[in-house]
């Protein structure tokens, strides 16, 4: 905390003897200053997070109000401000005081008793605070009247404060205000605090003098009038041996100790040097920071009178913390059997420094401790948290995930997911650290194409570093910095490029206005057009020469003829235009879908088994063949030609009329799904999630067979018209989206054993018996249920002779692309479309549809306990890609 112009001189400042005890003790400052800038920890523990008022935030009276309000010393208001600079009355400053120092109940006790001053009356909400206040000697009155309603100058506080630390103004030099200023100025009070004599006292001024009076140490005197500090036995010897402070009755201040988890347990119990300690049911970290942040940290502790911790502080001196690399190096506490000697040396950054760990050092690897004796590897990521010694009390290695892309963020009611552009999703807790920029941030502050960094311990991000560097201009050039990596030059800068969430570009680019996504090294990441790409930027190649067919054109470039050039004529779906064009690239085919590209001169050009100039592959482009399948299945969402696309709101339908005569005279005209029916012909182009980019009708077709039907199980009827059982009608009836709907089906299928809500799947025969007689003659029951959660593997401890070591086992169910809905449903990939049904069980036993976001709580929580869930799955027998499309999925709530 600062000093501020509140300075006095402090001469004839009185020497304090001691009392109680005997013992003479030294008035120290407090280990931490009590700024409770609340964060709350970990979603799974017990202690809850106070809001701060919304008015303080970033202000340096927020961590005062926050930790006066966790005390409930002082209460903002109802929309959720506190109005720091509104001035303060003189009756709530004696609240403030009494409340304070634990007086409350004296308080209330002498509500209703005769008011000591003439202008307070009796019964008013301020009358037992301004008694218990007079009484205590704490407050004075003018002429005797107290005036309560009056504002109150910053020297009155002052005044208040001092005397309630136990210091009497007829003691103290000097006359008044100066002699309470000179005093509050000796102790400490004014830490931190922007005020001048004279002026009214505000709410922010108030909760700073009151939140640097909590630490102080009371005081009293003896009939002789000196003055000596209060001391506690906390021993039990019947000897003061601790400062009694000003905050005695509402709490106790702990020296620093070594914070040895970076999340609260399950039973929301901190862990301090290694012990766990149970935290109030609203518990803080101070500053703004995560607990996460402050693992091996020497921290402050604050206790409630019930000895539960309320906060901690961090109070690792910025010049004990060493950032570093490590070197291959084994620190051991040593052993007698086998006869081990310690070994708490080692060295960092390619043994430029050496340090000494303490012998109860704690080692940390993304937050998770390690047995002793550790062994680095070459070069990780380590910061080593030194003591006052300068010894090593911890290690933190940290492995990070790097230069992801962030997509978005999922939230569910106590953790939230991010979700990176290449389907990598994390799960964010409020112990996550997140950084943007290497300022402290809220998830909310990310933004899409962030370049994201993260630790992670399991599916939890420990940190959370992202960096918005963002660099944009046509490109200029491109290359490769003779590593593999591509470069690209843009406004005269190259930038090299990292990773490989997105393809190199390649000269074709040239002159496209790009916006790149740099990572926190300033490689390129991610980058992507700052206009918005036509969905239709494809040709459809009618004609095409190459060397089979003869030696090529020649053109006139520039006045000059050149020969090796081939002719080939497409369709532009961009510009929905016929075009003849020549071009040195010999890839194109008659009868294809490729992406419409040109070179820097402006010339047509294809990737296909082409390498850069420093003979690196380049990934091919995507050339879709026209040659056509027939449609054997099709509805609303999806469609079979061979193999199975995903239907949606982007395919572009599209007729193709070839002219085999003429091949240069095809026409290309716009279709719709109605023109996709069974035994149609099409070529498909679909995207990496299997959804139809480009629908191209090629032939028609007809229907006849049922589609599929899936839903849950609800009940079977029989209805008989005549004596005749042919015509006896047999009907199923299922919930399909919330909705009943009866299917009409044949005996067998009737006749099944069903149970309430079974996941049920109904087909009808495409060929022989029963075909195209209008009833479903197959049906399918799930059974398979996931409910096991990921177990990791369990290492062998070398410590105990059991052998403890076991495999992970993974989890029945999970999700393995948030982003592109994939899942791993009892090994099996499955992707979730916009014809998957998800339904709810819930504790009542009663069935609702919900959504993937249900899907994901879900997989997180397996199991069948209380609060956990089972899933069953059916597929629609339909692949996507690989994946199996999920038909219908029902959870089911313990």
């Amino acid at each position: 905390m600062r000093k501020t112009s509140n300075s006095f001189s402090k001469q004839n400042s009185q020497q304090p003897k001691a009392f109680r005890g005997g013992e003479k003790k030294v008035m120290k400052k407090s280990l931490l200053s009590l700024a409770l800038a609340g964060s709350m920890l970990s979603a799974l523990a017990v202690p809850a997070f106070a809001a701060t008022p919304s008015d303080v935030v970033g202000k340096p009276v927020q961590s005062a109000v926050e930790q006066l309000t966790a005390l409930g010393i002082v209460q903002g208001y109802a929309d959720g401000t506190f109005k720091p600079d509104n001035t303060i009355t003189r009756a709530e400053l004696a609240k403030i005081v009494i409340v304070a120092t634990g007086n409350e109940s004296s308080a209330n006790l002498m509500a209703n008793t005769a008011p000591a001053f003439k202008d307070v009356k009796k019964g008013a909400w301020y009358t037992g605070y301004i008694n218990a206040a007079a009484a205590k000697g704490f407050i004075q009155g003018y002429n005797g009247k107290f005036r309560p309603n009056d504002t109150i100058k910053f020297e009155e506080v002052t005044a208040i404060l001092v005397r309630a630390l136990g210091y009497q103004d007829k003691y103290l030099s000097g006359s008044w205000p100066y002699n309470v200023l000179l005093q509050a100025d000796e102790v400490g009070l004014f830490e931190g605090v922007d005020a001048a004599n004279g002026t009214n006292a505000t709410r922010g001024v108030v909760a700073e003098l009151t939140s640097n009076t909590l630490d102080k140490q009371l005081v009293s005197y003896n009939a002789d009038g000196d003055l000596g500090y209060l001391l506690v036995d906390t021993d039990g010897d019947g000897k003061g041996d601790a400062a009694k402070l000003f905050i005695s009755k509402l709490g106790a201040f702990e020296p620093a100790n070594v914070l040895t988890a970076g999340a609260l347990n399950s039973s929301g119990q901190i862990s301090l040097g290694g012990k766990s300690v149970a935290t109030a049911k609203e518990f803080f970290v101070t500053g703004g920071k995560k607990l996460s942040e402050l693992l091996g940290h020497t921290v402050s502790v604050l206790k409630n009178k019930n000895g539960e911790v309320i906060a901690v502080t961090d109070a690792q001196e910025a010049g004990k913390i060493v950032n570093a690399s490590t070197d291959v190096d084994t620190i051991t506490l040593g052993s007698t059997t086998p006869a081990v000697p310690a070994d708490l040396t080692f060295k960092v950054n390619n043994g430029a420094a050496t340090y000494t760990a303490t012998a109860d050092v704690k080692v940390f690897v993304n937050s998770v401790e390690q047995n002793l004796p550790y062994t680095f590897t070459n070069d990780q990521d380590v910061q080593l948290l030194l003591n006052s010694k300068g010894n090593v009390q911890a290690i933190l290695v940290s492995t990070w995930k790097s230069d992801n892309v962030f997509k978005e963020v999922v939230s569910y009611s106590t953790y939230s997911r991010i979700i990176g552009k290449d389907g990598y999703s994390v799960k964010v807790d409020a112990n996550t650290a997140i950084t943007l920029d290497g300022k402290a941030a809220k998830l909310a502050d990310l933004k899409e194409n962030d370049i994201v960094n993260y630790v992670v311990n399991g599916d939890t991000a420990l940190q959370v570093v992202a960096t918005r560097n963002v660099v944009t201009g046509k490109l200029q050039a491109v290359g490769n910095d003779g590593k593999g990596n591509a470069t690209y030059t843009v406004n005269g800068t190259t930038y090299t490029q990292a990773g490989t969430q997105v393809s190199a570009l390649t000269a074709s680019a040239i002159g496209t206005e790009y916006a790149f996504n740099l990572n926190k090294d300033g490689k390129v990441v991610y980058y992507a057009t700052t206009t918005a790409t036509a969905a239709a930027n494809y040709a459809i190649i009618f004609t095409a020469d190459n060397k089979a067919d003869h030696s090529g054109y020649s053109v006139i470039n520039n006045g000059v003829v050149e020969g090796g050039y081939y002719k080939v004529v497409y369709y532009s779906l961009k510009d929905n235009t016929k075009v003849t064009a020549y071009t040195k690239d010999e890839d194109y085919t008659a009868g294809t879908l490729v992406p419409l590209k040109t070179d820097s001169n402006g010339l047509l050009t294809l990737n296909v088994g082409d390498k850069d100039s420093n003979n690196v592959a380049i990934a091919d482009d995507v050339v879709t063949s026209l040659t056509g399948t027939a449609v054997t299945a099709v509805d609303s969402t999806k469609v079979t030609a061979g193999t199975t696309y995903r239907l949606d709101s982007s395919t572009v339908y599209l007729k193709l009329g070839v002219n085999a005569t003429t091949p240069a005279d095809s026409t290309v005209t716009a279709a719709t799904a109605a023109d996709v029916t069974k035994g149609a012909t099409i070529a498909v182009r679909s995207n990496d999630t299997g959804v139809a980019q480009y629908v191209i009708v090629l032939g028609s077709g007809s229907v006849d067979q049922l589609a599929q039907a899936q839903g849950l199980f609800i009940s079977k009827s029989l209805t008989a018209t005549t004596t005749n059982e042919a015509d006896n009608v047999y009907t199923i009836k299922l919930n399909v989206n919330g909705e009943t709907k009866s299917f009409n089906v044949d005996k067998a299928t009737y006749l099944a054993t069903y149970a309430d809500n079974d996941v049920v799947t109904l087909t009808d025969a495409a060929t022989g018996a029963g075909a195209g007689d209008g009833k479903y003659d197959a049906k399918a029951i799930a059974t398979a249920v996931a409910k096991t959660p990921y177990k990791p593997a369990v290492v062998d401890d070398p410590a105990t002779p059991a052998d403890e070591t076991a495999p992970a086992v993974p989890a029945d169910l999970s999700v393995t692309d948030i982003s592109g809905k994939k899942l791993n449903f009892l090994g099996a990939p499955y992707v979730v479309t916009g014809a998957t049904q998800i339904f709810i069980k819930k504790t009542d036993g009663t069935i609702a549809t919900t959504n993937f976001t249900d899907v994901l709580v879900a997989a997180d929580n397996l199991g069948v306990g209380s609060g956990k869930y089972e899933v069953k799955l059916a597929g629609t027998g339909t692949s996507y890609n690989g994946n199996n499309e999920a038909g219908v999925i029902l959870i089911t709530a313990h």
